[in-house]
């Protein structure tokens, strides 16, 4: 009786183990999703709507192509949703740097945005001061990874 008494108790500690190595690794998933949306957020808020305009300065494109353009770009490290793209594109033509047509007026599956020539002239503006700003932000960063060794 005694030994079955003894695999119990065993028992409890494996499981109080596996709980806790459990909400460990739930507690790293938690901390990982926080620090990707962060990233996700100053991507999006910051560069994206740059690199919407720059990949059709280069081809018209729709949203989901954009946004497979953009995984294309930085090698499956980011691919934004087309949620996050639809509205950039919705403001871009709003402002008159894109025009958006559909590939078929009559289905209205795709549409088709193409840069303006004012559009042209705000990516030109844009880019200097995105090239800037993420050239000094790496400088700050390889700086502190630098303390960090």
């Amino acid at each position: 009786m005694a030994e079955k008494t003894k695999v119990l108790v065993d028992w409890d500690a494996e499981q109080k183990k596996i709980e806790t190595e459990y909400k460990r690794k739930l507690a790293e998933l938690k901390k990982m999703k926080r620090e990707n949306e962060m990233v996700d957020r100053i991507l999006t808020r910051g560069i994206l709507p740059t690199l919407v305009l720059s990949i059709i300065y280069k081809e018209p494109s729709n949203g989901n192509e954009i946004s497979t353009k953009i995984s294309d770009i930085t090698e499956s490290a980011w691919q934004p949703s087309t949620g996050g793209i639809y509205p950039i594109l919705k403001r871009l033509e709003k402002d008159g740097f894109v025009t958006g047509k559909w590939d078929d007026p009559d289905k209205r599956i795709k549409r088709i945005y193409t840069i303006t020539e004012r559009g042209s002239e705000e990516l030109k503006h844009q880019k200097l001061n995105l090239i800037d700003n993420l050239n000094q932000t790496v400088k700050v960063f390889s700086s502190i990874i630098k303390s960090m060794e």
